[in-house]
């Protein structure tokens, strides 16, 4: 199932993958498009690129001492407005870590250009740099959110399907 939403007051600072908390946030509740077509796709409780999430992986994340969200209702919702599903959590990491172990990681691109979308081989992260937070945005990659691995014993006790988690060398993004 695919996801596209306008977000409502973000100003033009505010982006869901900066790691900042918004200047202004959303102050109403986020609506959520099924592209249509996939209004009996399946729902899951983490949706990274749409950054969605359902309400019980939020509290889950609570539950692992993740501090590091701020969180906004919403709602995925068809076109037509006949198939509403309730329960959800539009979210914006706050934290973009410069994390990767640059003497490690395998990167494709050029050295200017290793923020925000750098295509990578092979991922290895500088334990140092997180200081303390239990999950971030890789600054190198906005599109990896990286936990601790106390969140992750968390979130597999809970049994979410479809959930899977990569080591940080798994990761490759072209």
């Amino acid at each position: 199932m695919m996801l596209i939403y306008p977000v409502p007051n973000l100003s033009l600072r505010d982006r869901w993958w900066a790691g900042k908390p918004f200047q202004r946030p959303p102050s109403q509740l986020i609506v959520v498009g099924i592209i249509p077509g996939n209004e009996q796709g399946e729902l899951l409780d983490y949706f990274n690129t749409a950054n969605l999430m359902s309400n019980a992986f939020h509290a889950a994340l609570l539950e692992a001492g993740v501090d590091s969200l701020d969180v906004y209702d919403a709602v995925i919702q068809s076109e037509d407005g006949t198939v509403v599903h309730r329960g959800y959590k539009a979210f914006n990491v706050i934290g973009l870590v410069r994390a990767a172990n640059l003497a490690e990681t395998v990167f494709h691109t050029p050295d200017s250009s290793r923020l925000i979308d750098a295509s990578i081989d092979h991922l290895a992260i500088d334990g140092d740099k997180p200081r303390g937070l239990k999950l971030f945005r890789l600054a190198e990659n906005v599109s990896a959110v990286l936990v601790h691995e106390d969140v992750k014993r968390v979130l597999e006790s809970k049994a979410f399907p479809h959930l899977r988690f990569l080591e940080p060398h798994e990761f490759v993004s072209a």
